[in-house]
């Protein structure tokens, strides 16, 4: 470990994923001191001073990052901000966690990257799910290299969100400019989760051809107030999740939805495999046990199953590569935690949550000089699989990757 002993952390953007999520985890580290919390919204900044122990708070981001004794910045705002307050940060030599989606355009994207080799700082860009920050995850990838799956063929994978509230309730019941403006992205960078998925079992993707669409353009949303009555109410720091209650809110504001609503793309891997993707939130309900698109990959030799109670299953005829296998023929790995008593998304206890898997990894990296696991080519490369997607439907022709993976994932 360096001198340092501590890293001065501030926060920008006290929204949901922070206060039910990072902060919580950032307050139970003795490496970080959580410095200052920025936020347009004043009630949001006071809970996190109450709730978490902010020591500053702010309501200008730049003064934040000009006034604050800060080593590193989680960006936690709205993805239209994303490229210039990381651009700010890396300026002033902060390291950075950028929340999803790193940027909307591979250009904004590389000047994101530029920015913080040039800095020398660290950076990682979520999500962190599916990456080999999760061990589960890694067991998987490294069964695949080894053969388990034989020759991967086709895949096949579908990431709606929650459809069981009924059509209207389907969609983010909150967060305008978070879901909804044209600056968002919209739900395909929204949902990163999805080409994560398949990065990490598979490696890097090769090409995408997509169809992109809005179907559904007018919404309602719960009013941003609630959020702030909602924080005032709250007194543990580690039940601070608005998700528990905004879903049975009522919904009153109408918004426009500004960008892309649904994601067909084909994804032709750098192994040679091929599958679809659909991603979408709007009505898509499914029977109990039916599933609702999960990740499903088949090869010459076996074939890899996400969910059906489990993590992930694997069948195989190289039995030889499997830790164990079930009297059903199947090696099934667990699902940790409770997942029948979570409400949608809470992680479950004992469940891999890449938010606190990434803060306690970006932190150890900050001090012990590590280059991150979920770094700026697992930013780049998940970012222009979106956004190839678009460009693919905007052009009708194929998309050519420019990007990969590091080997070692």
């Amino acid at each position: 470990m360096t001198e340092q002993s501590k890293v001065k952390v501030g926060i920008v953007g006290c929204g949901v994923v922070a206060t039910a999520y990072y902060l919580p985890c950032l307050m139970e580290m003795e490496t970080v001191e959580i410095t200052a919390v920025c936020d347009l919204y004043k009630a949001r900044t006071e809970a996190c001073v109450r709730l978490f122990g902010a020591k500053e708070e702010y309501l200008d981001y730049y003064e934040m990052l000009e006034k604050a004794d800060i080593d590193a910045v989680m960006i936690l705002t709205a993805p239209g901000t994303h490229v210039p307050f990381t651009l700010a940060a890396v300026e002033k030599g902060k390291h950075i966690l950028l929340q999803k989606p790193m940027a909307t355009t591979m250009e904004e994207a590389h000047q994101i990257a530029d920015a913080v080799r040039e800095a020398s700082v660290k950076a990682i860009i979520e999500p962190s799910s599916s990456s080999a920050l999760d061990p589960d995850m890694k067991q998987i990838r490294s069964l695949v290299k080894q053969g388990v799956l034989g020759d991967v063929m086709w895949f096949s994978l579908g990431w709606t969100g929650p459809t069981k509230y009924g059509p209207e309730l389907s969609m983010n019941p909150y967060g305008q400019a978070a879901f909804y403006n044209e600056d968002s992205g919209g739900f395909l960078f929204d949902l990163p989760y999805a080409p994560a998925n398949v990065v990490g079992v598979l490696g890097s993707c090769a090409s995408v051809m997509a169809h992109t669409a809005t179907y559904v353009k007018d919404h309602k949303i719960v009013a941003e107030e609630k959020y702030d009555e909602y924080l005032k109410n709250v007194t543990d720091p580690h039940d601070a999740n608005y998700w528990d209650v905004v879903l049975d809110m009522p919904r009153t504001v109408p918004v426009k939805m500004e960008a892309v609503d649904n994601a067909y793309s084909l994804y032709v891997m750098a192994d040679g495999s091929q599958g679809a993707c659909h991603i979408g939130r709007i009505y898509h309900p499914t029977l109990p046990g039916v599933g609702g698109g999960s990740l499903q990959v088949f090869g010459t030799e076996g074939n890899l199953i996400f969910g059906g109670g489990y993590y992930a299953s694997i069948v195989s005829s190289r039995k030889d590569l499997l830790p164990e296998v079930s009297d059903d023929g199947w090696y099934h790995i667990p699902q940790r935690g409770d997942v029948s008593k979570a409400k949608f998304p809470k992680p479950t206890p004992g469940a891999f949550n890449y938010y606190h898997e990434s803060s306690k990894h970006w932190i150890d990296c900050i001090l012990n000089d590590k280059e991150p696991v979920v770094g700026l080519e697992w930013g780049l490369h998940i970012t222009e699989m979106m956004y190839g997607a678009l460009e693919s439907s905007r052009t009708g022709k194929r998309y050519e990757m420019t990007t990969r993976l590091p080997e070692s994932m």
